[in-house]
């Protein structure tokens, strides 16, 4: 079998499973918001404290369609815009009370897959697959 194949079968094993999860759990992930939304709350999340201009550089879009994404999600009370005291030109961004709950939602979610799904490998196979997915980081993040 070649590497190709072999890349083609692991990768659409991956996508079954996250498929399968993604069906299983819709209704807690399913919040009616758009993936470049899904990403601007990712960046929010791991700042916890971020200027517009820093997620335009994170996301490489402009700063302006940035806030667009931050103006729908805070109508939504997803996150919300607070002035830097120190700097009172300067707007931080961080996660409002829905978006507070979108991660709590996300948080369940991983705790029900690693119940039902990976506790079913042993130790060993766990940190063999540990150990494999952050080496294929590594070479990614320097690949790309």
């Amino acid at each position: 079998m070649s590497l190709y194949e072999q890349v083609k079968r692991i990768n659409e094993a991956e996508y079954t499973i996250n498929r399968l999860i993604y069906k299983h759990y819709k209704h807690y992930l399913n919040n009616g918001i758009t993936t470049q939304q899904a990403v601007v709350l990712d960046i929010v999340y791991l700042a916890k404290r971020i200027t517009v201009g820093e997620i335009a550089i994170e996301m490489d879009i402009s700063s302006s369609a940035v806030s667009q994404l931050i103006a729908k999600l805070e109508k939504k009370k997803y996150i919300k815009r607070e002035i830097n005291l120190e700097n009172r030109r300067e707007v931080f961004i961080t996660l409002d009370e829905n978006g507070l709950k979108y991660f709590s939602k996300q948080d369940y979610v991983e705790k029900q897959i690693a119940d039902k799904i990976y506790s079913n490998l042993s130790s060993n196979e766990l940190d063999a697959l540990e150990h494999i997915v952050e080496k294929l980081k590594e070479i990614a993040m320097k690949e790309l």
